[in-house]
């Protein structure tokens, strides 16, 4: 009947139907055989005819695994979207499985790769998760491959995933199986066949990918938009209010790669015989959701343990961890510089909605000296993605919007725009208070805590201790009113030198050994401590931070850990950085205190409780007005 009537009568080409009158049920949650009609849809259709030869799909003509001069894949173009020419890669493809949302990934190699890259360069999304993006990637593909600036958004849109196109291929251990058509005949579709957004793959080349998932904006949801429902985007609403979104403008909604501290901390650690894969899942993303700027960059910036620990390595031939953080730092500042200034540069408001932006490196291996730093910079990732509730706005698309849906776009896009500004900020206030520091440090303040996933974690004792040489040591910690406990602590501090021509001079290493005797600061349980690490340098300007994992259920923990406080071999190195990123942005009489200045929480318990209640909304700090003028200027 949708066809028009169908059988004998079919409703002629080019002519609507007679109104179809389609019945609304209701079915039961717990009985579905329980219904009840609650309305009516009333429907017209149109049987349009298809010109073949317009819709044909074209070939390439330079061979079965053709790539273009610049290295692209070679792509055909349809009536609806961009078509990879399947002879480019390996078939059938193999199912990856599903990373953070519900879209199956898989695995696409490259016949003969170009020159620069290897089989593994694309992944491929399934589309059928997928649909509510294709519209954006193929208009995103468009104004990148054009020479119009298109209101400062080809800029902007560089910065998002490399999209080749549709792929269309058969899945591997799945059996192909003919459709049949109307007529009888075996048609010649095959239900193994996958349509998939080919994709950058982002792990290519990576040992293990420490990735960011950092949604923007103060706001992630909004009524009647792309499907959201008022009562969703209500409770959207609340839940962004108990997270770093009302806070700071982002929050971190996945990580991939996780350090062990982080690992460490689970949310549900004290409920072990109630916990599902479910609940701990929830859990863990309610923990990140909590972090603040500059909790994320503390975990993300952890290379301490496990293949990037260098307590045994030749430095003479590898990189440190120290080093590798401090390089990748500096090209995010870089590049979040630079995407906070084209953001501003974009004309016509968007509306990017939960639109995200990822923050990644290669965390496996320490980096042989041998690879040059423009090589390792290279590897380091800032993109733009996740566009699932999101519109290309052009001029053109402006002038056709009533005066509120305009506004409603800028209200949209200052949230984005915000959320961007200030993950930059974040960044170059971590890179000068944890690298900048030329000169030397002056004291550590070793604090305890106890992890407490749903409360504020508790304070176990502290000592400050001078930055000197110092041989494995016990000393006794303080308690909250400076009195000395039972409780002691287990450290020792040397400095290493670094080679000629890094760019640090040498770190001190801080060897965080063991505790005992540590107060009870749980009732129904055992307490879990973690150490914070606190440096101030010499002229009191720079704060460093970094902790422990947890150990848990234990009052007597032994950690032998080893936590690196970096010296800057170029005092000026982020200025350079800023410059390289946005012209004018570090020029000028800059204080740099004054713009990136200590945070109040530095070296504080950390705030990732999952404790669900409404944040406060921290004022604007005048350094970052000042970082925000200096972008748009």
């Amino acid at each position: 009947g949708m066809g028009g009537g169908g059988g004998e009568n079919p409703t002629p080409p080019g002519k609507e139907s007679d109104d179809i009158v389609l019945p609304v049920i209701w079915h039961g949650k717990k009985n579905r055989a329980k219904t009840e009609q609650t309305g009516t849809v009333t429907v017209t259709t149109v049987l349009v005819e298809v010109d073949s030869s317009a819709a044909a799909t074209k070939t390439s003509t330079s061979g079965a695994a053709a790539t273009s001069a610049a290295g692209t894949v070679v792509k055909t173009d349809d009536v609806t979207v961009t078509r990879v020419d399947p002879s480019l890669f390996v078939s059938p493809v193999k199912r990856l499985g599903v990373s953070g949302g519900t879209a199956p990934f898989f695995a696409l190699k490259l016949v003969n790769p170009p020159d620069g890259r290897t089989e593994n360069h694309y992944i491929g999304k399934d589309l059928s998760r997928a649909v509510d993006e294709i519209a954006f990637y193929e208009e995103m593909l468009s104004i990148v491959n054009s020479d119009n600036e298109e209101c400062g958004l080809r800029d902007m849109l560089k910065f998002g995933f490399e999209y080749a196109g549709v792929l269309t291929a058969p899945e591997e251990g799945v059996e192909a199986v003919a459709e049949e058509e109307d007529g009888g005949d075996d048609g010649d579709a095959s239900s193994n066949e996958r349509e998939l957004l080919v994709l950058r793959n982002l792990r290519d080349g990576c040992e293990t990918l420490r990735l960011l998932d950092l949604k923007m904006g103060e706001k992630t949801a909004s009524a009647g938009w792309h499907g959201k429902s008022w009562s969703h985007a209500y409770r959207q609403g609340v839940m962004d209010k108990t997270t770093n979104s009302y806070v700071e403008g982002f929050r971190l909604e996945g990580f991939d790669g996780r350090p062990e501290t982080l690992v460490t901390m689970d949310p549900l650690m004290d409920y072990d015989n109630q916990k599902s894969a479910k609940s701990l899942k929830k859990a863990s993303r309610m923990l990140l959701q909590h972090m603040d700027g500059r909790e994320i960059a503390l975990h993300f910036l952890d290379l301490h343990q496990g293949p990037t620990a260098d307590a045994d390595a030749n430095l003479d031939e590898v990189y440190s961890n120290a080093e590798l953080s401090e390089l990748v730092m500096h090209e995010i500042v870089t590049r979040l510089a630079k995407l906070g200034a084209v953001c501003n540069n974009v004309t016509v408001p968007q509306k990017w909605v939960g639109s995200s932006v990822a923050l990644g490196y290669d965390s496996g291996a320490l980096p042989p000296r041998s690879k040059d730093e423009s090589a390792i910079r290279s590897t380091v990732l800032v993109n733009i993605f996740d566009w699932g509730r999101s519109e290309l706005n052009t001029i053109d698309k402006m002038q056709h919007m009533t005066a509120e849906e305009q506004k409603d776009r800028a209200t949209f896009w200052g949230y984005y725009k915000g959320g961007i500004e200030r993950l930059g900020w974040t960044s170059a206030r971590t890179y000068l208070h944890r690298f900048g520091n030329a000169d030397q440090w002056k004291e550590v303040t070793l604090t305890i805590y106890d992890f407490d996933a749903m409360s504020k974690d508790d304070y176990m004792g502290s000592v400050v201790v001078p930055v000197e040489e110092t041989d494995v040591t016990e000393v006794k910690l303080g308690n909250n009113k400076g009195r000395e406990t039972d409780a002691t602590l287990t450290y020792s501090l040397h400095y290493r030198p670094l080679p000629s021509g890094s760019r640090l001079k040498g770190t001190w290493r801080v060897v965080i050994k063991s505790a005992k005797n540590l107060p009870n600061m749980d009732d129904q349980s055992v307490s879990d401590p973690y150490c914070v690490v606190k440096a101030l340098s010499a002229d009191g300007q720079h704060c460093f931070e970094q902790v422990t994992r947890v150990i848990h259920n234990d009052l007597n923990p032994v950690w032998e850990e080893t936590l690196d406080l970096p010296l800057a071999a170029d005092a000026d190195a982020l200025k350079k950085a800023l410059e390289a990123g946005k012209a004018g942005l570090s020029e000028g009489n800059l204080d740099l205190f004054h713009l990136l200045p200590r945070g109040a929480s530095e070296g504080t318990a950390l705030r990732s409780a999952t404790v669900s209640t409404i944040r406060s909304k921290e004022t604007h700090d005048p350094g970052f007005i000042e970082w925000s003028s200096r972008l748009a200027a």
